[in-house]
């Protein structure tokens, strides 16, 4: 690997690391020489000596130099140096006397050493260079010669000696951020630097008012936001981060704030709210979009690490989130199904409950007939049997869980199961299958699943209602049918599920009937599945054939 690189570059181990640095240089510089202008300025003033006003030339030439700079946002630290040396040299040359050589000589000494900081390697060939232009300066100035050359010593050991502290300043400073970058690069977790400076600053001069009202301005004004994300800059980001983004590892990260996600731009007001309001850290989880469309959801935490005044050193560390989101939101469904549940069983086991109550109420009452009394014990005899069937479902479903629940495999007459789950269901079929071979099966079961199939073909299914049957191989199947509208796309696949219902209202069902009936048609060696055939929506229930089984 290379080894010459610029310090900036080696310090801070990125080209944002390095315009930062160049222009807080620049930006130092300029106040420094505004601040010798204004000393000329007022010690002339005061001493009444001219050639103090003609001092201010120098630092003014540089003030003006780097403000020019500032001002296009071209911060050149090394030119700037380079244009207060020569300026230095240049005014004592002219105007300088022997009141002025002591700062002069010591600005001298003070703006090489700082170049050191921005020297390419083969330190020592450049030290040597600059301690012998130190070195033959105070002749150029016109310094007598006994003089200069104790003057030329002076300013050359001091260089030396600060540029060695520097130097070593530089290095323990280089082995420090190593170590940094290596962690930072390596590190699993995604993680990104970003420089907000210029975000704040254009929304400084959009906003003026309190920091406690950023919130409702930004809220009032997302162009602001967008506007702001466009002067983001991504200062490093790590291999995880490029990975997790799915961003190309060689591709330069640019924020484009018209084109920002929605999931983004309210990252980025959140960061602008936290900085304007002066915290330095900040938690946020966000659904975005990876730079290939991918949607997910990210746990986010800044923390502000800049050096200075200005948010131009955030960190930003991420982390995928989505299947954490995920079971969050199933979690939140299934607690929203069970509520639901309780709702609908409680309203399914009141219905017969009233009309049990209401019904024995009148036998108690007495003067009934005999005719009337057997009716009404036949119509509270249904109702406690539609409870039965209720709790009969229950006590699958939680022993399913438990993996108590037992089917007792044996031939079982599938015609003569249908049509007491008919009969008991009270439903009206436009066509029934003709005779079916004897399966393999829990009878009680089968009925069972018969009933909760036939129960939501009443509830919910069109007035096209047919059961067709038949064999397939060494399995006999059944289908309820109906022309209803059926269960979307999107329900089809947990219409099976505990406490899961695809129709709206407490009343619909309890949510238990197809999921406990699809457990038990497997734990017999079957299966329940649902499909939309044309204009139909089909219950297909198979199982074993008696002649194949092993039980025969």
């Amino acid at each position: 690997m290379s080894t010459e690189i610029h310090v900036a570059e080696t310090l801070l181990g990125s080209p944002g690391d390095m315009e930062r640095l160049n222009r807080r240089v620049v930006r130092v510089g300029a106040a420094a020489a505004l601040f010798c202008v204004a000393l000329f300025a007022v010690v002339g003033l005061v001493s009444g000596d001219n050639v103090f006003y003609l001092q201010t030339i120098g630092p003014g030439f540089v003030a003006v130099f780097m403000i020019a700079q500032i001002a296009t946002r071209r911060e050149k630290p090394v030119a700037t140096l380079l244009a207060a040396a020569v300026s230095v040299v240049a005014t004592y040359r002219l105007v300088g006397d022997e009141s002025t050589l002591i700062p002069a000589a010591l600005g001298i000494v003070i703006i090489a050493s700082i170049s050191i900081l921005f020297v390419m390697t083969r330190h020592f060939v450049v030290t040597l260079g600059i301690g012998v232009v130190l070195l033959v300066t105070p002749i150029f100035w016109g310094v007598p010669a006994s003089d200069a050359v104790a003057l030329g010593a002076i300013m050359a050991v001091s260089f030396a000696v600060i540029s060695a502290i520097f130097y070593s300043i530089r290095n323990a400073a280089t082995t420090l951020n190593r170590r940094f970058q290596v962690i930072f690069e390596y590190s699993p977790m995604a993680a990104i630097e970003v420089d907000w400076s210029g975000a704040i600053e254009y929304l400084g001069s959009e906003f003026s008012g309190r920091s406690d009202r950023i919130r409702g301005f930004l809220a009032a004004y997302p162009e602001v936001v967008r506007n702001a994300a466009s002067r983001v800059r991504i200062v490093r980001t790590n291999r995880a981060a490029f990975d997790l983004l799915e961003i190309e590892p060689e591709s330069e990260l640019v924020v484009n704030g018209d084109t920002l996600s929605a999931g983004w731009v309210d990252t980025v007001r959140e960061m602008l709210i936290t900085l304007v309001e002066g915290r330095d850290e900040v938690e946020l989880e966000v659904p975005v979009e990876t730079s290939k469309g991918k949607r997910i959801w990210l746990s986010l935490r800044a923390v502000n690490v800049s050096g200075g005044d200005e948010p131009d050193g955030v960190l930003i560390a991420l982390a995928d989130v989505t299947h954490l989101k995920a079971k969050e939101d199933a979690m939140s469904e299934l607690i929203q199904a069970k509520d639901e549940f309780v709702a609908s069983i409680s309203h399914e086991l009141r219905t017969p409950l009233t009309a049990v109550v209401g019904l024995t109420s009148e036998m108690v009452s007495g003067g009934l007939g005999g005719a009337e009394r057997d009716e009404l014990i036949e119509l509270v005899a249904g109702q406690a049997q539609e409870m039965s069937h209720i709790i009969d479902d229950l006590l699958v479903s939680a022993r399913a869980g438990m993996g108590t629940v037992s089917v007792a495999l044996e031939t079982v007459d599938l015609n003569a199961e249908l049509m007491a789950a008919v009969e008991g269901v009270g439903i009206r079929l436009l066509e029934l299958p003709p005779d079916l071979p004897p399966a393999i099966g829990d009878g009680k079961r089968i009925r069972q699943i018969l009933r909760n199939l036939l129960t939501n073909l009443e509830r919910y299914g069109g007035s096209n209602r047919r059961v067709l049957g038949g064999v397939e191989g060494r399995r006999v199947w059944l289908e309820v049918r109906d022309d209803g509208e059926g269960v979307s796309e999107h329900d089809s696949g947990r219409i099976f599920e505990p406490y899961a219902s695809a129709h709206n209202g407490v009343a619909s069902s309890v949510g238990l009937g197809l999921s406990v009936s699809r457990q038990l048609a497997e734990l017999m060696g079957g299966s329940l599945d649902y499909i939309r055939d044309a204009d139909e929506s089909v219950f297909r229930l198979e199982l074993a054939l008696a002649r194949e089984s092993l039980f025969v």
